[in-house]
């Protein structure tokens, strides 16, 4: 009887150890990743909280357990709920972008690769997302971008950049049956400065009146731009036309009180939808009232 014992016990020690082993590599994996790895039930509450996901998240195994995993979203239950609509179409995802945030209000942009988690008779019992920080890669793509529609000068948008919003801003205008305006300026007397007092000089007082521009208008809400050379252009959202000339004199008056001693003057022309339709018209009747107002202001120095 003994002599039999020992023969079945044998394979259960060999099994036994091959599954600490199993389960010891596995652990090993787990632990040095530095992806966020996640599992949930099926109401969303948090059961396994990788080492990797409270470095990225700044956030205790202990505390996470038990959380609704939404509160890890930046966009809350609705990116939660999103995503498990998606799981449950799809069966899993591969690389979704999405934002988690961390416990010091840290935003973080992953890659998240997630999926349904079954028991042997096939039913759901949670999920599994893995998540790789990809906050760097997004910065960098965003400074690129940036730096693709700013004026290295002056630090505006440029006229690649203009010429993509102007559509943008018109057709929400159309769809919201709103206003645009659009103003264009031209820097007055900006040649002879740059003659005279050369090229260095020229950039010092393109940056100032730059800065006269942002401060001329709203925050967060218009747009301004360099055109090219001494041209500068101001997109008005929501604004009628004699509003955006009301706008337009207070960037002429700020320029003449800041820039008029270095003999600097300023044209401008403004447009308006409605009643002007389309891109190219609104930057021709714009381009056409600024010339006007430059010819008026030659003939009165004359």
């Amino acid at each position: 009887m003994a002599v039999a014992l020992q023969t079945v016990s044998q394979p259960l020690v060999h099994l036994s150890a091959d599954f600490i082993r199993a389960k010891e590599y596995l652990e090993a994996i787990v632990t040095s990743t530095g992806d966020a790895i996640c599992t949930t039930d099926t109401e969303g509450r948090i059961l396994y909280f990788s080492p990797g996901a409270e470095a990225m998240l700044g956030l205790s195994s202990a505390r996470a357990t038990g959380l609704e995993a939404h509160r890890l979203y930046a966009a809350g239950r609705h990116e939660a709920d999103r995503i498990m609509r998606l799981l449950r179409r799809q069966g899993s995802l591969q690389n979704l972008e999405t934002v988690l945030k961390a416990s010091d209000g840290r935003l973080v942009h992953v890659s998240m690769s997630a999926s349904l988690l079954r028991d042997r008779a096939g039913k759901v019992i949670g999920t599994l997302g893995i998540s790789k920080d990809i906050t760097a890669r997004v910065e960098l793509e965003r400074r690129l971008r940036e730096l693709s529609i700013t004026d290295n000068l002056t630090g505006l948008y440029n006229q690649r950049h203009f010429r993509d919003r102007l559509e943008q801003e018109l057709s929400r205008a159309r769809r919201q049956r709103g206003s645009l305006a659009l103003v264009l300026i031209d820097l007055d007397g900006f040649k002879a400065v740059n003659d005279l007092h050369g090229h260095l000089e020229g950039d010092r007082l393109l940056a100032r009146f730059a800065d006269v521009l942002r401060r001329s208008v709203r925050r967060e809400v218009d747009l301004v731009f360099r055109y090219g050379g001494d041209e500068f252009t101001a997109l008005l959202p929501s604004t009628a036309a004699r509003r955006a000339q009301t706008v337009a004199r207070r960037i002429a008056a700020r320029a003449e009180a800041e820039l008029g001693a270095q003999g600097l003057g300023l044209s401008y022309g403004v447009a308006s939808y409605p009643p002007v339709e389309g891109a190219a018209q609104l930057v021709r009747a714009a381009d056409s009232r600024m010339y006007a107002m430059k010819a008026r202001r030659k003939s009165a120095r004359a």
